[in-house]
Parts: structure tokens; C-alpha cells; sequence
């Protein structure tokens, strides 16, 4: 078949645009079309069947944010230290190169976390595959957020944050937190406190389908909250702001890796911490 595809390099990483040009080499002999563009101008991507990500997570979460909402099937080639989302190493590329070409775009699609909040007086909307982060911007100061799902009140924590993760995220900052891992097809989403002030604590599992909300303070009346979201974007809010986190419309699609499965993939990345 011949596919229209994007390569995505982060020009940063050693390697990454020759190795774009060598994966564009491939496919171009195979008559595909391809555009190849460094991370900086991702949005000059066009329409494509699907696109690389040549990089680490991080340029992995950059380029999902942007490509996942026009339901664009990607594949990570890992320059990283981990590699959870872009979990083809490159010595293994061009056998998920050739098993494209073979047998077609395999796909798994992964639920999306939707965010909105107030910020600058401003209702902002945005989206999430991985996790979105709350806590003091003093280091000195602890949180004290009031979850509330599906209208009800659920829970107070005192702690030095709070994530929410979709599946996908449970093996990034809410396991480092000690939340559970999560099979990444599994429809639910991860509540998990950090470093809470109190003798017992447990995540929360919730089903994707239900709407969650955070109310958020600091113990300084004048202090600031941060949110970041994905590692990649960050926001400074006010205290008493709510938080609301939902399904997002569309899922995430990932193309499959042929050379590996999850469970191996999560074995191989647990041995580097």
C-alpha cells in the first residue's frame, strides 16, 4: 500500500534527522509519499495516513498533542532514556517498517483525558494522553484539593500534589507516586496523591466515563498553583480554581509495536530505574 506519512524529528537528539531522511529513504522506494519536518514546524504537518515520532516520550507527547486530535495514527522511535511511548529502539525500526508494508497499520487506540480550568479569566481547554500534574508553586507550601465526581464530593487531600493519569500515564509520574499500573485499553482513569499528610492514602480508579473535579488551594491564601500537563505545558492558576477533567471525544491511536509487546516493553523500561 502506498501510505502518505510525516516524520517528526526533535532536532536536539543526536541522529534524529538522519535517521528521518534514512526512514523516508525506505518508503519513498516503496513509493510512498513523505514529509519529513523537525519538531519546531509540527505545525506545518499535512494530512497523512500516518506520522513517525523520532525522539523521546517528550517529542512523543508533543507531537500526540498536536496530531491525536485529527485522529492521525502515530509510531515513536526512541532516541530517549525510556522510550514507554516511543517503544521502537532503532535498531528494531525497520522490521516495524517492513511489517507496515507487509500487513498494514495495526492500531491501538487509548483513551484521552479533556482539561478546563480558568486561567487569566479566560476558560481554557485542553488535552491530555498522559497525565496532568497539581501542585503548590512553592516548594514549601502543601495542597489541599477537594475531588468531586460526577457532582459529588468524594475526598479531601492534603498533600504535596495530585495527579490524574489516563492509562497510558500510569507508568509515568503517578507510578514514580506509587499509583498502580494501568493496562493503557483499559477505559478508566488514575487519581493519585503525592506525598499525601496522612497514615493512609490509597489511588483512586475511576471509570473514563465520569467527569471529575478539582478544587485546589494552597495554605497561603496568596499562593499559586501550577498545572502542568503532559511535562509539555504549564499554567499558574489561583486558589479555589476548578479543575475539570473528562473523556476527550477522540482516542489516542498509537500504531502497534511488532517487535515488542506491552508487558515486555514495561519489564525492559522498570530495569532502568
Amino acid at each position: 500500500m502506498k501510505y502518505k506519512i510525516a516524520i517528526i524529528y526533535n532536532k536536539s537528539k543526536s541522529f534524529a534527522r538522519k535517521i528521518s531522511l534514512d526512514i523516508a529513504f525506505f518508503f519513498r522506494k516503496q513509493k510512498c509519499i513523505v514529509f519529513v519536518n523537525s519538531l519546531l514546524n509540527i505545525k506545518k504537518c499535512p494530512k497523512v495516513d500516518f506520522a513517525i515520532s523520532i525522539g523521546g516520550d517528550g517529542t512523543m507527547l508533543k507531537v500526540i498533542s498536536y496530531l491525536a486530535p485529527l485522529s492521525i495514527p502515530i509510531k515513536g522511535i526512541n532516541l530517549g532514556s525510556l522510550g514507554f511511548l516511543a517503544d521502537t529502539e532503532v535498531n528494531n525500526m525497520f522490521d516495524l517498517l517492513r511489517d507496515i508494508l507487509e500487513s498494514g497499520l495495526k492500531i491501538e487506540e487509548r483513551t484521552m483525558l479533556s482539561i478546563e480550568f480558568l486561567y487569566k479569566n479566560t476558560t481554557t481547554k485542553t488535552i491530555s494522553a498522559n497525565d496532568c500534574i497539581i501542585r503548590p508553586l512553592s516548594v514549601r507550601k502543601i495542597i489541599i484539593v477537594k475531588i468531586i465526581i460526577e457532582e459529588e464530593y468524594v475526598k479531601k487531600y492534603n498533600c504535596d500534589g495530585i495527579i490524574i493519569a489516563t492509562p497510558t500515564g500510569s507508568t509515568a509520574s503517578s507510578l514514580s507516586a506509587s499509583g498502580p499500573v494501568i493496562y493503557p485499553t483499559l477505559p478508566v482513569f488514575v487519581l493519585t496523591p503525592i506525598l499525601p499528610h496522612t497514615l493512609t492514602y490509597r489511588s483512586m480508579v475511576l471509570s473514563n466515563k465520569q467527569n471529575v473535579t478539582f478544587v485546589v488551594n494552597t495554605k497561603d491564601n496568596k499562593g499559586k498553583i501550577i498545572i502542568s500537563i503532559d511535562g509539555q505545558k504549564n499554567f499558574i492558576i489561583n486558589n479555589n480554581t476548578e479543575i475539570k477533567f473528562s473523556l476527550y471525544k477522540k482516542n489516542l491511536k498509537l500504531i502497534k509495536n511488532c517487535c515488542s509487546s506491552y508487558f515486555k516493553t514495561l519489564n525492559t523500561k522498570s530495569s532502568l530505574f
